[in-house]
């Protein structure tokens, strides 16, 4: 079973709120299932990208940025 959803008011330019639901139409998706979708992906694809920025920096000296990331406790 899937974790319930979480619910969020967020408000869209007109032009974004166009494009949104152009893409919804595309996808046959309802437009707020498309944001969601659409969101989901940015914020997922934000975090793998400032993990991986973390673990290169690690290598330099800044490993307090990876733990910072993970969830970890200072010294």
């Amino acid at each position: 079973m899937s974790e319930p959803l979480r619910s969020r008011h967020i408000r869209l330019s007109t032009e974004a709120d166009k494009v949104l639901c152009a893409i919804a139409d595309i996808e046959d998706k309802d437009a707020a299932e498309m944001a969601r979708l659409l969101l989901e992906e940015i914020l997922l694809g934000r975090v793998h990208t400032l993990m991986l920025t973390a673990r290169r920096y690690q290598g330099v000296g800044f490993s307090g940025i990876l733990r910072d990331l993970e969830g970890g406790k200072g010294k």
